[in-house]
């Protein structure tokens, strides 16, 4: 199975258990069916299910909010896709798409970072300098 993460109100963490995502059997999603969501999926984060080349892809929701770095607005994009095994609930898997953001990110001035209330952030990265000794 493989999984893509959307900006978007969801659980802070999902349980992974084979094909069993926040108590949602998937294996029940077959080949050709149709995927209508439900208060129980809502619930669980799952915004899609779908099958491509024999494999059940299934998009979730990961939690943001505003960037803690000045930029305009905020703004996240979605990730690549993963193997569900490799899941890792200590990672941002949505991505800054604002374009301050993304050089901030890449030149090391900025971070992601999950909030206290499980929200994902670009925030700066404090430097420590040492004192003269």
């Amino acid at each position: 199975m493989k999984l893509k993460f959307l900006a978007g109100a969801g659980p802070v963490f999902y349980e992974i258990n084979g094909s069993v995502i926040n108590g949602i059997d998937t294996s029940l999603f077959a080949e050709g069916d149709t995927f209508t969501g439900s208060d129980e999926t809502d619930a669980a984060g799952i915004f899609s299910m779908q099958w491509l080349n024999g494999e059940l892809h299934v998009t979730l929701a990961q939690m943001t909010k505003a960037y803690q770095v000045t930029v305009s607005s905020h703004d996240w994009r979605e990730g690549g896709w993963i193997d569900a095994t490799d899941y890792d609930p200590t990672t941002c898997y949505v991505v800054a798409a604002r374009p301050k953001a993304r050089v901030l990110i890449d030149s090391g001035h900025a971070e992601y970072f999950q909030d206290n209330d499980g929200c994902w952030t670009v925030r700066m990265v404090e430097n420590q300098e040492q004192g003269a000794v």
